[in-house]
This record gives structure tokens, sequence and C-alpha cells, in this order.
């Protein structure tokens, strides 16, 4: 019988540790998909902002007026050009409709002013912005900065691509990009998703899980398939779904336009 030595011993299963942990860190290799969200947020999520709004709120019903108020709102925003331009959730920057809804009054008259609008920086900084349109029936917002603010020229942004043509399939993986709160230091955060549903009429919508208003929704490959907004049904904000880049593109032009015509 041969007898091994107590070095020999000692060394084989040194040899069978390092061949573990030699396997263990191959397993350890990212895949596509976290390649992809590590690219994604490697300059610390440059795509997403939170826009800060301060509104004055007037409320008259039944021929009853209440006292104006003032409200300061957040939203995650999408960066969507070159200039800043920035798409939130409608209904996550103007409270008219949850207002109404809250008054269950149809004859109920709500103004809402917008006094400021902030784009928010993660260096700490804001840039003074405006709204520029809103289209509520599909629950958009698009923020412009004011011209001549040089915060924006030194701001590191990276606007997503609104010409994407990916198309996604039920059960595809999605990337959903994201930032935490002022408590949490705006951190950005992706989370991963899958596609639960595409609709097709009357309109084109992904309803895709673990979205959030404002956000963008990228495929595995990093390509931008729309940004999360809410479905508004009788004037009130309702399930949240994906509204496709090409969808946003085409209003994005028109806030542009508006933007730019001479008053």
């Amino acid at each position: 019988m041969q007898i091994f030595s107590q070095q020999g011993i000692l060394a084989f299963i040194t040899l069978i540790w390092v061949a573990s942990w030699g396997h263990l860190g191959a397993a350890k290799k990212p895949s596509p998909i976290q390649t992809t969200a590590q690219r994604l947020v490697s300059d610390g999520n440059a795509t997403v902002v939170w826009v800060s709004a301060v509104v004055r709120i007037e409320v008259s019903a039944g021929g009853r007026s209440y006292p104006a108020q003032e409200q300061k709102r957040e939203a995650l925003g999408t960066i969507v050009g070159k200039d800043g331009l920035v798409v939130v959730s409608s209904s996550m920057i103007d409270p008219t409709a949850s207002i109404r809804k809250q008054m269950r009054s149809p004859s109920a008259s709500v103004n809402v002013e917008f006094q400021e609008v902030r784009i928010l920086l993660d260096d700490g900084s804001e840039i003074l912005s405006r709204i520029i349109l809103k289209d509520s029936d599909l629950d958009l917002a698009f923020v412009q900065p004011l011209p001549g603010d040089e915060k924006l020229k030194s701001a590191a942004i990276r606007p997503v691509n609104l010409r994407s043509k990916a198309k996604p399939r039920i059960l595809d993986e999605v990337l959903v990009l994201g930032k935490l709160g002022r408590t949490l230091y705006r951190q950005p955060t992706v989370r991963l998703a899958r596609v639960s549903s595409v609709i097709t009429k009357p309109r084109n919508y992904y309803v895709i899980s673990q979205a959030m208003p404002g956000a963008p929704v990228f495929d595995a490959r990093g390509r931008l398939l729309g940004v999360a907004v809410y479905k508004i049904a009788n004037g009130a904000p309702t399930s949240m779904v994906t509204l496709p880049a090409e969808d946003i593109l085409e209003i994005a032009i028109q806030a542009k336009d508006r933007a730019n015509k001479p008053k």
C-alpha cells in the first residue's frame, strides 16, 4: 500500500482549494446584462435627474374658492436632448389630476401655476428651468433649462437616443434606470425587470415590472425602449406603463418647436 507523506496531502488539498476558487471566480464573471447595467451607471447615471417644482394651487368648487396654496414637488426625469431637455411624468410634477380626483366634483376648477422649476444635478447645483409643454393624455411634461445658465455647460449629462428602434418581446429582461431621493444622496439605481405585456392598440405601450414614473427603460444591449409614465384614464393616472421612444420623440419635437417660436 502506498503511503502519502503529510506534505503530499497538504499539497493535494491546496491544489483542490485553488481549483475550487478558480471555478468560483469564473462563475462570478458578469453576465452580458450586468455589463450593460454597469455601463449605463458608470458615470453616475448622467441620463436621469430629479426635477423640482414650486407650484401655486388655486381651487374652486360649487361657487366657493379655497385659499391658494404652495406646494413643492419632485419628479424623476430622463434627459432627452443635448440642450438638457428633460421629460418627466406630468402627473408627478403637476398635481391637477390628483386634486380633481380627491374633490370628486365635476364642477371643480383647479389652476396650477409653476412658480419655480429646477433641474437638480448630482453635484448639488440646480439649473433654473421652465416647463415648455405638457401632454396630460400621455402623462408627459418637458422641462427646458433657461438659456444662459453656465452650470449646464459643465454638467455631465448623457441624453438618451429617442430614435432607437429597439422593440421588446414578452418576458424580455430589461433595465430600468433611476436615482434615489435626497436623503440617500440621489445615488444612481438600476433595476432588472421583465416585459410582462406589449400593448399595440389603441396605442403602443409596454408593461414592465419595476418601472418608475419618469425613468428610462433599456433592453439588454443598452438600447432605449421608452420612458415609464402613468396610463391616464378619465383624466386620472392609473397603471404604470412604458411609452415607446418613438412616441416620446414626436412630442419632444413639438415641445422644441413651441419653445423656439417667437413670442
